[in-house]
């Protein structure tokens, strides 16, 4: 990556040269870290009356972001070369840091900013976690609900007391508020990708309890978000399902265990029209 140093005036003169849209996506990427191009079609580019439109012109788009030092791509593709060109993933590249803090935005640029390469598991949940956001959005439009927040890593963390007097925290990926005509709902995400063991599942739901037993979240909302594990297949949903259910620790009714597919019906039916994980124990 080139170190070529950009001065006070040279940024200026950058920021003066790009559209709405430019800025826009800039922040989209920040906001995620990662995303492929298909993304930013999805997020951007709904203008187009065809999804091959809407790609040459992101393409376009990003091409000019690389060239200045705003974006980068990086060398690892998502569904291989073959995929096209929607399989590149862009970053936040050095200059568009720059730009985005000295507008202010420092939380989603640091002054400071190194360009990297992720490991592919970090890649491949950041992408996993953008797309929950994504599909989240585009559910919204025109369905029986809105989403009024939507909070992501690190905004998303709670932190809380444990049992030995130490600070702990849950983790979730994303905390979302939806609402329907008659309900606000609030739902913490987590997106697993089978890339861990189901007894690893187990422990963060049980680390979930604790926190609901602090009652911070309580005391905040008057209530506590429902925890929803998006599954990548249907296999692995009934696998944690069945660990949960099977464990006598854990209260599933703080839990749901969907896939993808199941996203938008849930976030229709609300959280407290939907069925827990099945679990034959009295409340």
């Amino acid at each position: 990556m080139s170190t070529q140093r950009v001065g006070r005036r040279q940024l200026e003169s950058i920021r003066e040269s790009l559209a709405d849209r430019d800025v826009e996506i800039v922040e989209t990427v920040a906001i995620h870290r990662f995303l492929t191009t298909r993304q930013i079609c999805r997020f951007h580019f709904t203008d187009k009356l065809t999804k091959t439109a809407a790609l040459r012109s992101a393409n376009r788009c990003l091409v000019k972001l690389r060239d200045l030092r705003i974006l980068v791509s990086l060398d690892r593709r998502i569904g291989g070369v073959r995929a096209g060109s929607g399989s590149f993933v862009w970053g936040l590249g050095q200059i568009g840091a720059r730009l985005l803090h000295e507008a202010k935005r420092a939380e989603e640029a640091p002054a400071r900013y190194r360009e990297h390469e992720p490991s592919t598991t970090f890649l491949k949940h950041t992408l996993a976690v953008a797309e929950v956001a994504l599909r989240l959005s585009e559910a919204a439009n025109g369905a029986r609900f809105a989403i009024i927040d939507i909070q992501r890593e690190p905004a998303c963390w709670r932190a809380y007391n444990g049992s030995g007097g130490g600070t702990l925290r849950i983790k979730p990926d994303l905390a979302v508020v939806s609402a329907t005509e008659d309900f606000e709902d609030h739902w913490f995400f987590e997106i697993d990708l089978a890339t861990e063991p189901p007894s690893r599942v187990v422990r963060t739901c049980l680390s979930y309890q604790d926190y609901h037993r602090s009652g911070n979240e309580q005391r905040r909302l008057g209530l506590f978000p429902a925890v929803v594990w998006i599954a990548p297949t249907a296999r692995r949903k009934e696998t944690i399902e069945s660990r949960l259910s099977e464990n006598p620790a854990i209260d599933v009714r703080l839990f749901r265990v969907i896939t993808m597919d199941e996203l938008e019906t849930l976030m229709q039916r609300g959280a407290a029209c939907e069925d827990p994980v099945p679990l034959e124990m009295g409340d």
